[in-house]
């Protein structure tokens, strides 16, 4: 079955195609040349075919609009793209993945070309709102640094500019992007020379744990707070939380990743068997199904924090 369609990015028409696995056909630029972007799941990338079988056909389309954009208006600015996350190790769910991506970039982007980038982001967002593309830019420069200190990066989430951040050797985005991360462009992740330590890399997890995750948990259990009533009336936010805390118990034990569901799967072999319910529950609402586990709200609420409390601590020993 074959779909055609035309998206609008930046004041520009990008024409697709899809047939099967892949898209297929062309982009029509404003000189009227055609040239392929993605041919039978592949991207041909200066002169070589890179297998894109991993990455699903709604990602490669919304990647499709990314890269024309990019070999159109800033052809000479972009080195590497590497996709991780939920795309890397198989688990990308379309309407609730986000894409996660670290783009390389030849030098420290412009003003004129950083307002370009943040307007390129917001589009996107708007023509393929199910899957948000999040990740951030790091200069050619600073990937080679990393090995010597932390550097500065330039981060994306649901098509917004979130401000300069700092990457860590040691952190997970560096982790999966060195162990699962899928080149798109560019060379190989691994040949920026990046050790993970596990030891220095548990310190970034139990910080986020002791900063993030024990505030988040105050926050719900504060009144009155948009928190406090999410946890009564959004099961987004019990899913977020269950799972979220279900992900870190995996990393800190395995010293590994794991899809969110997967994550959910484990700790209902590993945790304590009382918590089951809840965790069917969270696994419930990624999956997308109707019928609940929980009769009451306030059961799932009061369940839902007490496995994350009490996860925390099972965490921090």
């Amino acid at each position: 079955m074959e779909t055609k369609g035309t998206i609008s990015i930046e004041g520009f028409n990008l024409g697709f195609s899809m047939e099967g696995e892949g898209i297929l056909e062309r982009t029509q630029s404003d000189a009227g040349r055609t040239r392929d972007v993605f041919q039978a799941s592949r991207l041909l990338d200066q002169g070589r075919i890179r297998v894109m079988n991993q990455i699903p056909v709604g990602v490669q389309k919304i990647l499709h609009a990314y890269f024309e954009w990019f070999e159109r208006e800033l052809p000479n600015l972009l080195e590497a793209f590497h996709v991780y996350g939920s795309i890397s190790i198989g688990a990308f769910q379309e309407g609730a993945s986000d894409i996660d991506f670290i783009a390389v970039i030849k030098r420290k982007w412009t003003e004129e070309e950083s307002i370009r980038i943040k307007k390129l982001h917001k589009s996107i967002h708007r023509a393929f709102p199910s899957a948000s593309l999040d990740g951030f830019y790091i200069t050619k420069e600073s990937m080679e640094g990393l090995k010597q200190k932390a550097q500065p990066c330039f981060s994306f989430r649901d098509g917004n500019y979130q401000g300069e951040e700092v990457f860590h050797q040691h952190s997970i985005d560096a982790y999966q992007l060195v162990t699962y991360g899928i080149t798109v462009k560019g060379s190989d992740p691994r040949t920026y020379g990046l050790s993970i330590d596990w030891e220095l890399l548990h310190q970034f997890l139990r910080g986020n744990l002791d900063s993030y995750w024990v505030n988040w948990v105050r926050r719900c259990e504060r009144f009155p707070s948009l928190h406090f009533v999410g946890m009564y009336m959004s099961p987004k936010m019990i899913e977020w939380g269950v799972l979220g805390i279900s992900r870190l118990f995996y990393s800190f034990r395995e010293k590994d990743i794991a899809s969110k569901l997967g994550a959910g799967e484990y700790a209902c072999s590993h945790a304590p068997e009382k918590w089951n319910t809840i965790l069917k529950e969270a696994m419930r609402v990624r999956r997308g199904e109707s019928t609940s586990y929980y009769t009451s709200p306030i059961t799932r609420r009061n369940d839902a924090l007490g496995y994350m409390k009490e996860m925390i601590q099972i965490c921090k020993n």
